[in-house]
């Protein structure tokens, strides 16, 4: 059987709440905030990525999703960032080294040195 749920506004409210406070955590507040955070990441020694690739290949199997460099960066001890602040360079289907940019606030863009290693 189908159960369809419905929640009240009433118990809706805790959950909005927690989805606000997790945007919020990632938004860039001000300029002096994107700078700060732009100084952050420039200042990481590496950002490294595994995803799975063809034995013997530099092929990925698929490609590094802007989820899956936030991810890189925050296990790097960078800052919680939002995915759609991330530029890639198209899609990122090889191992090696990527500059991956960071739309930070219209005047502040910071650039990530982003290698790509095999999994396996």
């Amino acid at each position: 059987t189908t159960e369809i749920y419905t929640l009240s506004l009433h118990d809706a409210l805790p959950i909005f709440a927690t989805i606000r406070r997790a945007q919020e955590a990632r938004q860039i507040r001000d300029l002096g905030h994107a700078k700060e955070v732009a100084a952050t990441l420039s200042g990481l020694p590496s950002v490294t990525l595994s995803a799975k690739a063809a034995p013997g290949s530099k092929r990925l199997f698929g490609s590094v999703t802007p989820a899956d460099v936030v991810a890189a960066i925050r296990a790097a001890g960078g800052p919680l960032l939002d995915r759609r602040v991330l530029e890639l360079p198209g899609q990122i289907k090889t191992v090696g080294t990527h500059k991956v940019g960071a739309r930070l606030h219209p005047d502040v863009r910071a650039e990530i040195s982003l290698e790509v290693t095999a999994a396996g």
